[in-house]
């Protein structure tokens, strides 16, 4: 069983190897760069400023944005298809087929991670270099490193796990309205922002919670919709 999801980790490093990735993690990390430039002319002269440009670059650049295009990106390259996955020659030579889906799912989640961590300092360092060092803005979930680098990567596991599924649904087609979805109903408050993970990040960062949750209830509700969104991938995949 290891050795099937060990499998899925080598083919999907082999199938989208380290230029892409790396290209594109870069030109991701220019565009959160740019933005924080640009916000750092509305900063004025209150820590509330300062604290609203920062949350701007968490909420709305690097996890609003940047994260999810990344992952979908992978994910076209990636292929989580049905088809695709089948005919993967250890796939077809005795290799748990659920297992090495997962296992092929779990690589760009580890790259996305990795650009949530980094993507989500470069905005924190932006906000602060930017802002009157005399503001000294007070700690707080978004600033703390540690909860960052739980939400960035449950953020990358809930985006692959969730795209993944939609691109085992309806390929392409299943890509381009999840994240459609997530962008306009994950950008509300009701119960229809429930299962998009862009609401439960933005909760997390400081955000407008969905129907009142507190960040511990929001973190719950993120990994539920991970966990929901791999298992049914799990479940569609042929042993």
């Amino acid at each position: 069983m290891r050795l099937s999801f060990r499998y899925g980790w080598q083919a999907a490093r082999q199938t989208l190897g380290w230029v892409w990735p790396v290209t594109a993690a870069f030109a991701s990390l220019i565009c959160i760069g740019i933005a924080g430039l640009l916000e750092a002319r509305a900063i004025g002269a209150s820590a509330e400023s300062a604290r609203q440009t920062e949350l701007y670059l968490l909420q709305g650049a690097t996890f609003g944005l940047v994260v999810p295009l990344f992952v979908f990106s992978l994910s076209c390259r990636l292929d989580n298809r049905l088809d695709p996955l089948m005919s993967a020659s250890w796939a077809r030579h005795g290799a748990d087929r659920r297992l090495f889906g997962l296992g092929r799912m779990a690589f760009p989640s580890v790259v996305a991670c990795a650009l949530g961590i980094v993507g989500g300092g470069l905005a924190l360092g932006l906000s602060s270099a930017s802002s009157d060092p005399a503001l000294a803005l007070p700690l707080g979930l978004t600033t703390n490193p540690w909860a960052l680098t739980w939400i960035a990567a449950l953020g990358a596991v809930s985006y692959t796990a969730c795209l993944g599924f939609a691109q085992l649904l309806a390929g392409s087609w299943g890509l381009a309205l999840f994240l459609v979805g997530d962008w306009l109903l994950g950008s509300g408050i009701g119960v229809a922002a429930l299962p998009w993970p862009r609401s439960h990040l933005r909760s997390l960062l400081g955000g407008s919670p969905v129907l009142g949750m507190t960040e511990l209830q929001a973190g719950a509700c993120l990994a539920a919709v991970t966990l929901v969104a791999t298992l049914l991938y799990a479940r569609r995949v042929p042993r």
